[in-house]
């Protein structure tokens, strides 16, 4: 299972470098630029957490292991030349399900269920491959600063419950989206599958230190609305 995951974690990078080489040689041949102008994206995402290549996700006899989740996300995006934008976004409310697991008398089993927040505050550079036509694909590499919110994780069979604070952290990723537009072209459908590889560090309230990598796959579907911009 843990192979089969890092060859997926592996073509993931690879189909988003090639994606971001594919871009980058079609903005090569830019047309004129267009009026500046701002775009908007709202959306509800379906968020997919996987362990990381980092160290394993247990220290101190307890585990955390993330799984899926669902938020509410928003974008704007500063369109400078038909072929570039400056983007940024939040997916915010975002609650992931968590198993909790403890070690006592030598073993170790999972105890537990319960949610934790999930909230990456994201800047990237949206390259839009179709400028001309209507329907608009882009490739966005990005940064993100991503928060997590706090546990309160019951310990073993007795029941004592200890609260874990988790650390901010810098994460790398890349997104790809397309646009719809529909009426007078200001709206617009919009779909994206955004890729982020984050860590999770924290530490308890009895001072004890947990540190995990998770690779974060997000869905997007929503609407889209542009100000002062040119229809496609």
């Amino acid at each position: 299972m843990t192979s089969r995951k890092s060859r997926e974690r592996t073509r993931c990078r690879q189909v988003g470098v090639l994606l971001v080489a594919v871009a980058l040689a079609f903005a090569a041949g830019a047309p004129a630029a267009t009026e500046p102008g701002w775009q908007i994206r709202f959306y509800a995402a379906a968020i997919d957490m996987d362990d990381g290549p980092g160290e394993p996700n247990r220290t101190g006899g307890v585990g955390f292991d993330l799984d899926v989740g669902a938020g509410l996300g928003f974008n704007a995006e500063y369109r400078f030349t038909p072929r570039f934008g400056l983007d940024l976004g939040i997916l915010s409310g975002a609650g992931v399900d968590v198993e909790t697991g403890a070690s006592w008398d030598g073993s170790y089993g999972w105890i537990g269920n319960d949610t934790v927040t999930f909230t990456p505050l994201t800047a990237g550079l949206d390259i839009h491959l179709t400028p001309d036509a209507r329907v608009d694909f882009y490739a966005c590499p990005m940064v993100a600063l991503v928060q997590y919110g706090s546990l309160a994780v019951r310990n073993g069979p007795t029941g004592v419950r200890t609260h874990w604070n988790f650390d901010e952290d810098f994460a790398v990723g890349a997104a790809l989206g397309v646009g719809v537009p529909f009426g007078r072209d200001r709206w617009s459908f919009q779909a994206s599958l955004s890729y982020l590889e984050s860590d999770i560090d924290g530490s308890s309230s009895d001072g004890r230190r947990f540190a995990g990598g998770y690779d974060s796959t997000i869905f997007g579907f929503g609407f889209g609305y542009r100000f002062g911009q040119r229809s496609g």
